[in-house]
């Protein structure tokens, strides 16, 4: 599989600050997080230590994203994402075409940008795993009140219109 590394003259900072002359919906931020879950990715995948250039996939790029947002900021994840532009898979891809245009990443020459199509939804990635797991429960909930129940006297003088607590109904 070829690559095509074109190495930026730019600084990681100044591309980053290239791009957002033209392309605000993304935080500074959102560039540097993009780039340190493509380092978790090539640590993870065990490719941190080869010679020429590593290669990693859309999905296995997205997967790391995810497991670095989720360790780092929990609960809080998606709302972090989103205040930094980032709230779909496709929006971390067009972050990585960015930074390939300019210098900063390279590519395979089947790298496309369809590789971030919608693998998982944010909500089910960064609001799914902190949301309470249901309680198995048997066919019947433990109680339940059926119409039929006998009431209390008090009860029932209570929805008869009664406010003496006797036990005798009111015409």
């Amino acid at each position: 599989m070829a690559h095509s590394f074109h190495v930026s003259q730019l600084s990681f900072d100044a591309a980053v600050k290239k791009i957002r002359l033209t392309e605000t919906r993304f935080s500074l931020a959102a560039y540097e997080f993009v780039r340190r879950s493509l380092d978790h990715a090539l640590q993870r995948l065990g490719r941190t230590d080869q010679k020429k250039p590593a290669h990693v996939r859309g999905e296995e790029l997205l997967e790391s994203f995810r497991a670095l947002a989720l360790r780092e900021f929990g609960p809080m994840a998606k709302t972090v994402l989103n205040d930094w532009g980032i709230s779909t898979c496709t929006e971390v891809g067009e972050v990585v075409f960015q930074l390939v245009q300019h210098g900063i990443l390279g590519k395979s020459e089947t790298d496309k940008i369809d590789d971030f199509q919608e693998i998982y939804t944010f909500r089910e990635a960064f609001e799914s795993p902190f949301l309470p797991k249901a309680i198995p429960t048997k066919s019947q909930p433990p109680f339940r009140r059926s119409g039929s129940a006998k009431q209390s006297p008090r009860r029932r003088n209570r929805k008869s219109g009664s406010q003496t607590g006797s036990n005798k109904l009111s015409d």
